[in-house]
C-alpha cells in the first residue's frame, strides 16, 4: 500500500481481534480503533467523523447485533467507507446480500489468513481510492459543466451546439427564445429545421420573414461540434438588407419586363439565370432551363463552338463581344438577332448573354 491504511476492527472475541489486529499491523494497515461491540463503536462514532478510518473490519456476530442487522448498523454510518465483514461459514448464504448492500468483500472466519486477509484488505482499499478520485474526477466536471452552461445561458446572443451530423445538442436561453421553443424540443432535431441559411452571415426563422445573423463557429480540430450564434438584425443592419433587397428585386423586375431574352451562365457554362423572354425564346420553362448547358443551345449564336473556348475567347478581346447571328427554331422559321456577351466576376464568375431580335434585313458579322 503506498500508506498504511487506518483500520477499525469490530469483534466481541478478544483472541479474534488480537489474531486479526497482528496480522494488519504486519501488513502495514494500522489498527486505529477496537470496538467490542456494535454500541461502543456507535458511542463513539460521532468522535470517529473528524478522522474517519480508510476501511471498517467487522465481526457480523457481535454481542449486541449480528449478521445482517450488524452490518447495516455499520454500513449506515460508514457510508463513504469500504466496509469487509466476517460471517461464518454456516452463514455463507449471506455473502451475496452483504455484497448487494454495499460491503467490500466478506471473509469465512474459518478460512481467514494472513496473507487472504491482507489481500482483501489491501484490494478493498485501493478499491475505494480509485472509486474516491473518480468522485472527485466527476464532481469537477459537473462544475467545470456547470460554469460552462452558466456562461453560455448568460451569453448575449442566440448560442446553438451543433453535433457532427447539424443535430443541435444545447441552446441556451436566448436561442430559446429567438427560435420560439423550448431547449427540450429543440435537442436532437437538425438546425435546418428552424433555420434557413439565405446568404452568408444572414439566415431567416422557419415559417417566417423575420431575417437573423446567423455565425457558424467549428471547434477545435479533434472535436467535429460546431458553435453557431443567433442575434437578430440591429436597426442598421435590416436598412441595408432591405435596400439590398429592394434594389435586387427591382432589378430581376427590370430584367423579367425587358424584350431581350436574358441569360447568366456560370463558369461551368451552366444556366443559373433565365428571363422570360430568354424561356419564351427557348419555348421551355424556366425549370427547365435553369442548371442546363449553353452548348448545343446556342452555340450558332456566339463566335465559339465550345463555351470554355468563348470564355477563353472573351477574355481575349476585353471580356465583352456583340454581334449579328440568325437562329433557326425547331418549326425552320429563322431569326435574327443581335447578340451581347460580358463576362462575370461577381457575384459569379460567368457570363450574361443577351439576344435583342433584329427587324429587317442587316449583314451578318
Amino acid at each position: 500500500m503506498r500508506r498504511a491504511a487506518r483500520l477499525i476492527l469490530i469483534s466481541g472475541e478478544e483472541g479474534l481481534k488480537a489474531q486479526l489486529s497482528s496480522w494488519l499491523e504486519r501488513a502495514g494497515v494500522q489498527v486505529c480503533e477496537r470496538f467490542p461491540s456494535l454500541q461502543a463503536l456507535i458511542t463513539h462514532w460521532h468522535a470517529l467523523e473528524a478522522d474517519p478510518p480508510d476501511l471498517v473490519l467487522v465481526d457480523l456476530n457481535l454481542p449486541d447485533y449480528q449478521g445482517l442487522d450488524a452490518f447495516a448498523e455499520v454500513k449506515v454510518r460508514a457510508i463513504n467507507i469500504p466496509v469487509v465483514a466476517l460471517i461464518d461459514r454456516s452463514e455463507a448464504m449471506l455473502g451475496p446480500h452483504l455484497l448487494q448492500m454495499g460491503a467490500a468483500d466478506y471473509l469465512l472466519r474459518d478460512a481467514l489468513s494472513a496473507p487472504l486477509l491482507e489481500h482483501v484488505v489491501q484490494r478493498a482499499w485501493e478499491r475505494q481510492q480509485v472509486q474516491n478520485n473518480l468522485s472527485e474526477y466527476l464532481q469537477e466536471l459537473y462544475a467545470s459543466e456547470a460554469r460552462f452552461r452558466a456562461i453560455l445561458q448568460h451569453y448575449p446572443d442566440g448560442l446553438l451546439i451543433l453535433d457532427a451530423e447539424g443535430r443541435i445538442l444545447m441552446a441556451n436561453d436566448e436561442a430559446q427564445q429567438l427560435l420560439g421553443y423550448a431547449e427540450a424540443h429543440l435537442v436532437g432535431q437538425p438546425l435546418e429545421a428552424f433555420v434557413r441559411e439565405e446568404a452568408p452571415g444572414f439566415a431567416r426563422l422557419t415559417g417566417t420573414s423575420d431575417p437573423i445573423r446567423l455565425q457558424v463557429i467549428p471547434c477545435e480540430e479533434d472535436d467535429p461540434c460546431r458553435l453557431v450564434l443567433l442575434r437578430p438584425l440591429t436597426e442598421s443592419e435590416r436598412q441595408e438588407m432591405a435596400a439590398s433587397t429592394a434594389a435586387q428585386t427591382l432589378a430581376e423586375i427590370i430584367l423579367e419586363v425587358l424584350d431581350e431574352a436574358v441569360l447568366v451562365a456560370d463558369g461551368e457554362g451552366r444556366v443559373v439565370y433565365a428571363n422570360q423572354a430568354a424561356a419564351a425564346l427557348m419555348g421551355k420553362p424556366h425549370r427547365q432551363l435553369t442548371g442546363r448547358p449553353l452548348n448545343g443551345m446556342l452555340t450558332t449564336l456566339m463566335p465559339g463552338e465550345r463555351f470554355d473556348r468563348m470564355m477563353s475567347w472573351l477574355e481575349l478581346h476585353g471580356g465583352t463581344w456583340q454581334g449579328i447571328r440568325r437562329l433557326e427554331s425547331r418549326s425552320g422559321s429563322v431569326q435574327t438577332f443581335q447578340v451581347q456577351l460580358r463576362l462575370l466576376s461577381e457575384p459569379i464568375f460567368g457570363m450574361v448573354i443577351v439576344l435583342r431580335p433584329v427587324v429587317g434585313e442587316v449583314p451578318i458579322g
